[in-house]
């Protein structure tokens, strides 16, 4: 074979080699994962044991980042998702961890997209002390570049005549970039309820997290929380100026709910505060509570005739209802058919929640009067946990005619 011919086969499969290891890295590879980055603290800062540490994260992804998760020398300590479920392409996160056991430990966030997909860990490294000790703020590097070394410039030579100067330039100077002032961002993140899923008539205890993840002193700031079907209830709160990259937690407790309710809190409520980013400052939540117990009232009182003759029978009826979220067990119904008189009394062997039922009896009156004072009480002995146990009676006037 010519050996001119073999050296261009073989020069021409190295460029095809090198053209498909180009494509392979332009083209292949696995997924798109997110990026994130810690704001703050910084390696090297130390805290008190039993300092609150806000850790301030920024997260990126085209996809949408989805959580971010906290690891403590290397074990999970929180999680906590984005505001909406489709995540979003720029999260900023404030995480709190209480410093506990003195000594060196390892802070790291990892973050993960719509996708699952997850982000390379972003560590720092600080130092708890002991409670009561001293903490040193951590030392800011700086370098200074030396001075120039002073050279000896040699004088011209006098000029033997005079000659004359060069024109000045009068052209104005080219216009100067002014830079935007840094701004503070204050964010709202790491929300929890507790209880998560309350009971109807307990009370709630809700906790997130407030940092500064922009450049600048934030300045006071109203933080609100607003709950309750509308017109919402409002609790709200100002709280001082955050330095960038500090942070701090809120707690609020709502005492004795009895129904679900959307809520939402916002920091920098009023908009008092200029900020890099104004669309990061709420969060909104639901609050499911618990079904309510069983409520056992009398809707109506009816006798038929509805001015009954003495001597005579007339039909009496009572229209009991459940009210409440839970059925109701066993109970007994009396109807006192003038003043403290039982006329008739029912054992009912219990209620569904939301179900109602008639108790009906034949009475006669022996007497007759215009203003006869008749009573329907329903679960009379209190067997019945109730909902509201101020509403189990029920009165109606009778007019009963002679014979």
């Amino acid at each position: 074979m010519n050996i001119i011919r073999v050296r261009h086969v073989a020069l021409l499969l190295v460029v095809t080699l090198l053209l498909a290891s180009v494509l392979a890295c332009e083209f292949g590879g696995g997924p798109a994962k997110p990026t994130i980055t810690i704001a703050a603290p910084t390696s090297d800062t130390q805290f008190e044991e039993g300092d609150d540490v806000t850790i301030l994260s920024s997260a990126n992804d085209a996809k949408g980042v989805t959580r971010v998760e906290l690891y403590v020398d290397g074990d999970l300590y929180r999680t906590d998702s984005s505001p909406s479920a489709e995540g979003e392409t720029s999260l900023a996160m404030a995480q709190t961890w209480v410093a506990a056991d003195p000594g060196t430990h390892s802070l790291s966030v990892i973050a993960y997209n719509v996708d699952g997909a997850e982000s390379d860990p972003w560590a720092v490294t600080v130092e708890v002390v002991e409670a009561g000790g001293v903490v040193t703020p951590p030392t800011p590097t700086t370098s200074t570049a030396p001075p120039p070394a002073a050279t000896d410039t040699p004088l011209p030579p006098p000029e033997a005549t005079a000659t004359t100067p060069p024109p000045v330039d009068t052209a104005e100077p080219p216009p100067t970039d002014t830079p935007e002032p840094e701004l503070p961002d204050l964010v709202l993140s790491g929300l929890l309820v507790t209880p998560p899923n309350p009971a109807w008539g307990d009370s709630v205890q809700v906790r997130f997290d407030v940092g500064n993840l922009g450049h600048a002193p934030s300045g006071p700031h109203k933080i609100v929380w607003r709950y309750g079907p509308a017109p919402a209830d409002i609790i709200d709160d100002y709280k001082p100026a955050l330095s960038p990259g500090s942070g701090g937690t809120v707690n609020w407790t709502l005492d004795h709910i009895y129904e679900s309710f959307s809520t939402v809190a916002t920091v920098d409520a009023d908009g008092e505060v200029d900020e890099e980013n104004e669309d990061n400052n709420s969060e909104q939540f639901m609050i499911n509570v618990g079904p309510s117990p069983p409520d056992l009232y009398i809707s109506e009182i009816r006798v038929l005739p509805s001015s009954p003759q003495q001597g005579s029978p007339a039909m009496v009826g009572l229209h009991i209802h459940n009210g409440g979220d839970t059925d109701a067990g066993p109970f007994r119904v009396i109807w006192r058919s003038a003043g403290p008189t039982v006329g008739y009394e029912w054992n009912v062997s219990g209620l569904d929640a939301g179900a109602a039922s008639w108790q009906q009896c034949e009475y006669t009156y022996s007497g007759w009067n215009h203003n006869y004072t008749t009573t329907g009480i329903v679960d009379v002995d209190d067997d019945v946990d109730e909902a509201d146990e101020d509403n189990n009676e029920l009165v109606k006037m009778l007019d009963v005619r002679p014979d």
